[in-house]
Protein backbone atom coordinates (compact mmCIF):
# COMPACT_ATOMS: atom_id res chain seq x y z
CA UNK A 1 0.00 0.00 0.00
CA UNK A 2 1.08 3.21 -1.01
CA UNK A 3 0.84 4.87 2.38
CA UNK A 4 2.53 2.34 4.31
CA UNK A 5 5.17 2.42 2.14
CA UNK A 6 5.69 6.36 2.36
CA UNK A 7 5.40 6.14 6.15
CA UNK A 8 8.03 3.12 6.49
CA UNK A 9 10.08 5.84 4.64
CA UNK A 10 9.20 9.23 6.47
CA UNK A 11 11.02 10.83 9.53
CA UNK A 12 10.71 8.91 12.88
CA UNK A 13 7.27 9.79 14.24
CA UNK A 14 5.49 10.23 11.26
CA UNK A 15 2.58 7.68 10.89
CA UNK A 16 -0.54 7.42 8.52
CA UNK A 17 -4.05 6.88 9.07
CA UNK A 18 -6.35 5.02 6.86
CA UNK A 19 -9.12 7.71 7.18
CA UNK A 20 -11.86 4.44 8.22
CA UNK A 21 -12.38 5.10 11.69
CA UNK A 22 -11.72 7.04 15.00
CA UNK A 23 -10.40 3.30 16.01
CA UNK A 24 -8.03 3.34 13.97
CA UNK A 25 -7.34 7.14 13.84
CA UNK A 26 -6.34 6.95 17.51
CA UNK A 27 -4.20 4.18 16.97
CA UNK A 28 -2.76 6.53 14.19
CA UNK A 29 -1.99 9.41 16.84
CA UNK A 30 -1.09 7.11 19.79
CA UNK A 31 2.83 7.81 21.93
CA UNK A 32 5.27 8.63 20.47
CA UNK A 33 4.31 9.71 17.16
CA UNK A 34 4.66 13.65 16.25
CA UNK A 35 2.57 13.89 12.79
CA UNK A 36 0.18 11.84 10.80
CA UNK A 37 -1.39 12.21 7.19
CA UNK A 38 -4.47 10.57 6.39
CA UNK A 39 -3.73 7.69 3.22
CA UNK A 40 -5.86 9.42 0.69
CA UNK A 41 -3.83 12.27 1.16
CA UNK A 42 -0.44 10.89 0.82
CA UNK A 43 -1.73 9.07 -2.71
CA UNK A 44 -1.93 12.93 -4.04
CA UNK A 45 1.37 13.39 -3.88
CA UNK A 46 1.18 17.05 -4.05
CA UNK A 47 0.15 16.98 -0.04
CA UNK A 48 3.20 14.97 0.65
CA UNK A 49 5.13 17.68 1.44
CA UNK A 50 2.78 20.19 3.23
CA UNK A 51 2.96 18.51 6.23
CA UNK A 52 6.39 18.35 7.42
CA UNK A 53 8.16 21.35 9.03
CA UNK A 54 10.69 21.75 11.47
CA UNK A 55 9.30 20.24 14.51
CA UNK A 56 9.21 21.51 18.22
CA UNK A 57 9.83 20.13 21.53
CA UNK A 58 6.16 19.53 21.61
CA UNK A 59 3.96 18.75 18.88
CA UNK A 60 1.02 16.86 17.29
CA UNK A 61 0.18 17.57 14.09
CA UNK A 62 -2.51 15.69 11.80
CA UNK A 63 -3.59 16.43 7.99
CA UNK A 64 -6.60 15.03 6.61
CA UNK A 65 -8.82 14.74 4.39
CA UNK A 66 -12.35 17.16 4.49
CA UNK A 67 -14.83 14.32 4.13
CA UNK A 68 -12.95 12.19 6.95
CA UNK A 69 -12.92 15.81 8.87
CA UNK A 70 -16.29 15.81 8.31
CA UNK A 71 -18.00 12.67 8.52
CA UNK A 72 -15.38 11.55 11.98
CA UNK A 73 -15.17 12.71 15.71
CA UNK A 74 -11.55 13.83 14.99
CA UNK A 75 -11.63 16.66 17.57
CA UNK A 76 -12.26 14.27 20.27
CA UNK A 77 -9.77 11.85 18.91
CA UNK A 78 -6.73 14.83 18.66
CA UNK A 79 -7.42 15.97 22.26
CA UNK A 80 -7.25 12.77 23.70
CA UNK A 81 -3.90 12.12 21.79
CA UNK A 82 -3.10 15.37 23.39
CA UNK A 83 -4.11 14.29 26.86
CA UNK A 84 -1.37 11.26 26.69
CA UNK A 85 0.85 14.12 26.21
CA UNK A 86 0.15 17.18 27.88
CA UNK A 87 -1.23 16.91 31.57
CA UNK A 88 -4.86 18.39 30.79
CA UNK A 89 -7.24 19.03 33.75
CA UNK A 90 -10.91 17.90 32.76
CA UNK A 91 -12.01 21.51 32.48
CA UNK A 92 -9.15 22.71 30.07
CA UNK A 93 -9.77 19.04 28.51
CA UNK A 94 -13.31 19.82 27.73
CA UNK A 95 -13.01 23.67 26.64
CA UNK A 96 -10.36 22.51 24.19
CA UNK A 97 -12.38 19.72 23.11
CA UNK A 98 -15.23 22.09 21.76
CA UNK A 99 -13.31 24.87 20.27
CA UNK A 100 -11.12 22.28 18.24
CA UNK A 101 -14.93 21.17 17.53
CA UNK A 102 -16.27 24.75 16.30
CA UNK A 103 -13.12 25.62 14.42
CA UNK A 104 -13.12 22.07 12.43
CA UNK A 105 -16.77 22.54 11.24
CA UNK A 106 -15.90 25.84 10.81
CA UNK A 107 -12.83 25.13 8.36
CA UNK A 108 -14.92 22.39 6.85
CA UNK A 109 -18.09 23.98 6.17
CA UNK A 110 -17.15 27.57 5.42
CA UNK A 111 -13.55 27.02 3.99
CA UNK A 112 -13.28 24.14 2.23
CA UNK A 113 -17.15 23.74 0.91
CA UNK A 114 -17.78 27.21 1.47
CA UNK A 115 -21.24 26.91 2.64
CA UNK A 116 -23.08 29.56 3.27
CA UNK A 117 -23.45 30.74 6.91
CA UNK A 118 -26.24 32.28 6.47
CA UNK A 119 -28.48 28.81 5.32
CA UNK A 120 -28.03 27.64 8.95
CA UNK A 121 -30.42 30.45 10.36
CA UNK A 122 -33.37 28.25 9.36
CA UNK A 123 -35.04 24.54 8.98
CA UNK A 124 -35.07 24.79 5.55
CA UNK A 125 -31.00 26.37 5.28
CA UNK A 126 -30.80 23.49 7.05
CA UNK A 127 -31.98 20.86 4.93
CA UNK A 128 -30.30 22.66 2.10
CA UNK A 129 -27.11 22.94 3.54
CA UNK A 130 -26.93 19.22 4.98
CA UNK A 131 -27.80 18.21 0.74
CA UNK A 132 -25.41 20.80 -0.17
CA UNK A 133 -22.65 19.36 2.12
CA UNK A 134 -23.82 15.58 1.17
CA UNK A 135 -23.54 16.25 -2.72
CA UNK A 136 -20.16 18.38 -2.62
CA UNK A 137 -18.66 15.26 -0.69
CA UNK A 138 -19.19 12.67 -3.65
CA UNK A 139 -16.68 15.03 -5.68
CA UNK A 140 -13.56 13.07 -4.95
CA UNK A 141 -11.69 16.52 -5.23
CA UNK A 142 -13.45 18.24 -2.66
CA UNK A 143 -13.82 15.45 -0.43
CA UNK A 144 -10.31 15.07 -1.01
CA UNK A 145 -9.50 18.84 0.16
CA UNK A 146 -6.99 18.95 3.16
CA UNK A 147 -7.52 20.06 6.66
CA UNK A 148 -4.53 20.31 8.83
CA UNK A 149 -4.77 20.49 12.81
CA UNK A 150 -1.62 20.96 14.70
CA UNK A 151 -1.07 21.41 18.30
CA UNK A 152 2.21 22.94 19.80
CA UNK A 153 2.94 23.51 23.41
CA UNK A 154 5.69 24.09 26.55
CA UNK A 155 4.92 24.29 29.95
CA UNK A 156 2.66 27.40 30.02
CA UNK A 157 0.92 27.89 26.82
CA UNK A 158 -1.05 25.14 24.16
CA UNK A 159 -1.75 26.83 21.03
CA UNK A 160 -3.56 24.71 18.86
CA UNK A 161 -3.91 25.71 14.62
CA UNK A 162 -6.68 24.56 12.30
CA UNK A 163 -6.24 25.22 8.84
CA UNK A 164 -8.01 25.26 5.55
CA UNK A 165 -7.85 25.57 2.28
CA UNK A 166 -10.38 28.01 1.47
CA UNK A 167 -10.21 31.60 -0.10
CA UNK A 168 -10.85 32.96 3.66
CA UNK A 169 -12.82 36.27 3.97
CA UNK A 170 -12.86 40.05 4.39
CA UNK A 171 -14.27 41.62 7.45
CA UNK A 172 -16.57 43.59 5.20
CA UNK A 173 -18.54 40.31 3.86
CA UNK A 174 -18.95 39.49 7.42
CA UNK A 175 -22.57 40.90 9.79
CA UNK A 176 -21.43 43.06 12.43
CA UNK A 177 -21.85 40.45 14.87
CA UNK A 178 -19.54 38.22 13.22
CA UNK A 179 -16.84 40.33 12.12
CA UNK A 180 -13.37 37.96 12.45
CA UNK A 181 -14.94 34.65 11.60
CA UNK A 182 -17.12 32.80 9.15
CA UNK A 183 -20.27 31.77 11.60
CA UNK A 184 -21.88 28.23 12.02
CA UNK A 185 -24.67 29.29 14.09
CA UNK A 186 -21.86 30.29 17.35
CA UNK A 187 -18.85 31.78 15.20
CA UNK A 188 -16.73 33.34 17.46
CA UNK A 189 -18.35 33.76 20.93
CA UNK A 190 -17.99 30.29 21.53
CA UNK A 191 -13.90 30.50 20.43
CA UNK A 192 -13.80 33.68 22.73
CA UNK A 193 -15.62 31.64 25.24
CA UNK A 194 -13.41 28.44 25.37
CA UNK A 195 -10.08 29.76 24.47
CA UNK A 196 -7.66 32.02 26.43
CA UNK A 197 -6.44 33.79 23.03
CA UNK A 198 -7.51 33.35 19.62
CA UNK A 199 -6.12 34.79 16.58
CA UNK A 200 -7.37 34.80 12.78
CA UNK A 201 -4.74 34.53 10.34
CA UNK A 202 -5.02 34.27 6.80
CA UNK A 203 -8.42 35.67 6.06
CA UNK A 204 -9.73 33.01 8.39
CA UNK A 205 -8.13 30.15 6.50
CA UNK A 206 -6.11 29.42 10.23
CA UNK A 207 -7.62 29.89 13.33
CA UNK A 208 -5.41 30.02 15.94
CA UNK A 209 -6.77 28.91 19.93
CA UNK A 210 -4.42 29.27 22.52
CA UNK A 211 -4.81 27.92 26.38
CA UNK A 212 -3.16 28.34 28.86
CA UNK A 213 -1.33 25.19 31.03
Amino acid sequence: MQGQNFAASAAPGFTCWDGVSESSLAEALSLPVTECMEVALIDGNQYSRLLFRPRTSGCLRLALTTRSAYRHQVAKIFVSAMAARVDLSRDLRERIHSAVQEAMMNSVLHGNLAINPELRNSLEGLTTSYQTIEKLLTSPQIARNMIRVEAIWNSKMLCILVRDNGAGFKKSELPSQEVGHRSSGRGLAILEAFCDRLALLNGGATIKLGFRL
